[in-house]
């Protein structure tokens, strides 16, 4: 909270400077304000804030807040709370354009206004955790020298690493959302009579732990595959994750 930087956009000076007092008695930093939507963007610009407070009414100069929100969202990815006396349809329907994180209608009380704060910077801060998270994963999984293959519970394919790619002969982009069976094609191994299959979906698709996999061009790879299921995630689009080793690299 001590480093929060954040922007108040009101075209009221008295407004501004009330708002401005409740943030540095929540525990803020002082803010920086813009009395209009152009200063506004070049605030955000130099400032690079953590959170915008922004009124969507702006009499002053030529963007209003839904213009200058429209402009920042460009450059910078910041969460942006509407402050708004006007609850008419048409305001509200162009501010959603904008995607905002939350509207607060005036007037509110502080403690309205701090609890919305906290939580939509909370929110902002786990959803970027995540994104940095999934994508340390996703670079991880990626430089394996296994192939990794995931696919839903419809069991299309949701991912696939470059080493998957090399020994399927399908490029990830061509692959997305395609059946696993489609893709990939392993045959038991000739002299074995008996082999375990690996399910890998709740269509009942099985594929043997031990076989040929066959490429999209024909060429055949030794392979062992073993596939993981995960818990249920909410907006995660992977219920299973295929590994496929190279027996003969290997």
């Amino acid at each position: 909270m001590k480093n929060t930087r954040i922007l108040i956009v009101e075209d009221e000076g008295l407004v501004a400077q009330d708002l401005k007092q409740r943030l540095i008695r929540m525990g803020y930093p002082e803010p920086s304000i813009a009395s209009t939507g152009e200063v506004a963007v070049k605030q955000a610009v130099s400032l690079q804030p953590d959170l915008i407070l922004m009124d969507i009414i702006l009499e002053n100069g030529y963007l209003d807040g839904v213009d200058a929100a429209r402009r920042i969202r460009k450059f910078l990815d910041v969460p942006i709370i509407y402050l708004t006396a006007s609850s008419d349809a048409q305001t509200i329907q162009r501010a959603k354009l904008t995607e905002p994180n939350a509207y607060i209608l005036k007037p509110f009380q502080t403690r309205e206004l701090q609890i919305i704060i906290e939580l939509i910077l909370y929110k902002y801060q786990i959803d970027h955790e995540l994104m940095e998270e999934d994508r340390i994963i996703s670079d991880e999984l990626r430089n394996l020298e296994e192939g990794i293959i995931a696919s839903n519970s419809l069991g299309n394919i949701s991912f696939m690493n470059p080493a998957a790619e090399r020994m399927t002969g399908w490029m990830e982009e061509d692959a997305l959302g395609k059946p696993l069976e489609e893709v990939l094609k392993v045959k038991k191994m000739a002299e074995e009579a008996d082999f375990q299959l690996e399910e890998v979906s709740e269509t009942n698709q099985k594929v043997p732990s031990h076989g040929l996999l066959v490429s999209k061009n024909g060429l055949t790879t030794e392979v062992l595959t073993v596939t993981k299921t995960l818990p249920e995630i909410q907006e995660v689009d992977v219920d299973h994750i295929l590994v496929i080793r190279d027996l003969v690299k290997r």
